[in-house]
């Protein structure tokens, strides 16, 4: 098993309701778009220039401001590509976009500036695919495109299941337990609690890396089980890394943060 570009990943990591503003430009060049998503405890956001500029930021605790980080610009022919569907999408869209019942306070909102238009949507993603869908070719666009994966996570007697369409370094909700998880030097006490069923995982996570999905389980025994390419490989885990994940996994309420954390 290869898992060295998640390692790679972890060393870059840095990864009350609130009303969320329009993002503003910082300087000289046009803001083609931006947009900030997520609900009262975790918040991410991007933005695209028209000089190619690409900016994440994504939030650790309630309150946090946005910091934001450089990627690898867009090139010339990405930002008209990026441009004309904003367009497309502003001159389509309703200022708000709702679906169903009004939204409860954990329930994800995101807030859309295209080309200097402001776009409501609530649920997000629910309520607007064709703006999930305009996220979604953005990450395909990126020189280095992003590591998706799925993780579902043993919380408070339940199976909770989480998306991360970014590279897991840019979600500030998992570096905890993203550093439990791939530093083999983690340590913590595990705390009480209910472990799952036989044969469920604490922690489950499938990645479709570039070259062929990738699946690890850490069960609550301490078994590590780690699939790729038709291979499977099985470790035990010390007891202070044991315990290091499974403080991680209780620090959170994982079934609170919005089904798509990026």
């Amino acid at each position: 098993m290869r898992w060295a570009w998640l390692l790679a990943l972890v060393a870059l990591a840095g990864c009350g309701k609130q009303e969320a503003p329009v993002v503003a430009e910082p300087n000289g060049t046009g803001l083609v778009l931006a947009y900030e998503a997520g609900n009262h405890l975790h918040r991410y956001g991007g933005r695209v220039f028209g000089d190619g500029r690409y900016e994440l930021y994504s939030t650790e605790q309630p309150g946090d401001a946005p910091q934001w980080t450089p990627y690898d610009p867009f090139t010339p022919e990405q930002v008209a590509e990026i441009r004309a569907e904003v367009d497309r999408l502003a001159g389509e869209l309703p200022d708000r976009v709702a679906g169903g019942d009004p939204p409860s306070p954990d329930q994800p909102s995101a807030i859309f500036t295209l080309n200097g238009r402001r776009v409501e949507v609530a649920p997000w993603p629910e309520a607007a695919p064709e703006l999930e869908a305009l996220l979604n070719r953005i990450a395909e666009l990126r020189k280095a495109p992003p590591v998706a994966s799925t993780w579902r996570l043993w919380s408070r007697g339940q199976v909770v299941e989480l998306e991360a369409g970014c590279d897991i370094g840019e979600v500030a909700a998992l570096s905890r337990l993203r550093d439990a998880l791939f530093m083999p030097d983690a340590r913590g006490d595990a705390p009480g609690g209910e472990d799952p069923p036989d044969g469920t995982p604490l922690v489950a996570i499938a990645f479709r890396a570039p070259g062929g999905d990738e699946q690890l389980d850490v069960y609550a025994d301490g078994r590590r089980v780690d699939r790729a390419g038709g291979n499977e490989k099985s470790q035990e885990l010390s007891a202070g890394q044991l315990g290091a994940i499974r403080a991680a996994v209780a620090a959170t309420d994982w079934a609170a943060l919005p089904s798509r954390l990026c």
